[in-house]
């Protein structure tokens, strides 16, 4: 049995089971599955340093349950031990969040959700220098998540957002030596904010 498909079956086992059950000794699972103890340790030490299991002194192991917040630390700093926290990687993650954010915001075309953008690409073109623009992106960003209307959207970019502050900050790095690509941001936030605005039907 490969590594992935043990920490599969332990995922698996453990769903099964349900939240504050105690899961078998490590010995006697070990012998049903026919896996080393060395192998089935280091994944149960995994999944507790995850927050999966919960180890009680001599009572043994029990499942837990994730909450969001444990769910998005998890994510976090998954992410940024790897090759996505480098902020060219993760742009395009970030543009297919964005987009499909912007279809869901014109979707729902909600007047309030829609005013937040429209503040905030107000902000941009008002902005005269880059610090200004810079938080006006951001807000940007932030109003269009809460728009979508999407929790599961909206868990990811809460959960993202610390990576989605670096991407965009590259690109303000960018706007330092590149006038040219402040207009362009300007009009492309301006285009995406009219796209969601023209889908609003007033009832």
């Amino acid at each position: 049995m490969g590594q992935d498909e043990l920490l599969e079956r332990l995922l698996a086992f453990i769903s099964e089971l349900g939240p504050d059950q105690r899961i078998p000794a490590e010995r006697q699972l070990g012998d049903e599955w026919g896996v080393s103890r060395g192998a089935l340790r280091h994944r149960l030490r995994l999944l507790e340093a995850m927050g999966v299991l919960e180890r009680r002194g001599s009572a043994g192991t029990f499942t837990k349950t994730l909450q969001p917040s444990d769910v998005a630390t998890i994510l976090r700093v998954g992410l940024n031990a790897s090759e996505l926290a480098d902020p060219a990687s993760f742009r395009p993650i970030r543009a297919a969040l964005e987009i499909e954010a912007s279809l869901l915001a014109a979707r729902n075309a909600a007047p309030v959700p829609v005013a937040y953008i429209e503040e905030a690409v107000l902000a941009m073109e008002a902005a005269d220098d880059l610090q200004t623009m810079y938080e006006a992106d951001l807000d940007f960003h932030r109003a269009l998540f809460k728009a979508c209307g999407d929790p599961g959207l909206q868990f990811f970019y809460a959960a993202l957002q610390d990576l989605v502050v670096k991407s965009v900050s590259e690109r303000r790095i960018r706007m330092y030596t590149l006038a040219a690509d402040v207009e362009l941001m300007r009009t492309l936030h301006r285009n995406i904010l009219v796209a969601i605005a023209r889908s609003f039907r007033p009832n």
